[in-house]
């Protein structure tokens, strides 16, 4: 398969893998560490501690990585479409990988705000149920968020293969 050696090729490829790779993370956050941490029957500030640790090193990669995948995305657009080659897959790939942060600033940003303000001690203080509510939002909006990657990724793989 000649087709699979092109830099576009591997640009998208690497793209794809990315996408998928966030939508994991992002994943593994609601699906997994959030729900364990709900049942490990802690205390509130225990809670808030394990959230803020997996909340920092969320933030430490899913955003960056994102946001350079929908970089890539764009390029990869830019360079078909000057090819006369199907391009929108890529260029709705971006959008769907982008989209992200709005959905993260505007949806789940008064949840995070909340949470994150408890735990450096400059909001107000929650009880345990307050904090497990916060945290079982959190994860669904999260759960939601993941979407947006995998579509990048589905929308991507829908591009290579035209």
């Amino acid at each position: 398969m000649p087709f699979l050696l092109t830099p576009l090729t591997l640009a998208a490829s690497g793209g794809i893998l990315g996408s998928a790779w966030v939508s994991g993370s992002l994943a593994s956050l609601s699906i997994c560490a959030i729900p364990a941490l709900l049942q490990c029957g802690t205390t509130a500030d225990g809670l808030l501690r394990g959230w803020h640790l997996q909340f920092s090193r969320g933030l430490a990669h899913i955003p960056t990585t994102a946001a350079a995948i929908g970089v890539n995305y764009i390029y990869l657009a830019y360079r078909h479409q000057a090819l006369g080659l199907e391009w929108r897959g890529y260029a709705a790939a971006a959008v769907a990988n982008l989209m992200m942060a709005p959905f993260t600033l505007v949806v789940i940003n008064s949840t995070n705000s909340k949470l994150l303000g408890a735990v450096s001690g400059t909001g107000k203080p929650l009880s345990e149920s307050v904090v497990r509510s916060l945290m079982v939002q959190w994860s669904k909006l999260s759960a939601i968020r993941l979407i947006m990657p995998l579509s990048g990724a589905i929308l991507a793989l829908w591009n290579l293969l035209q």
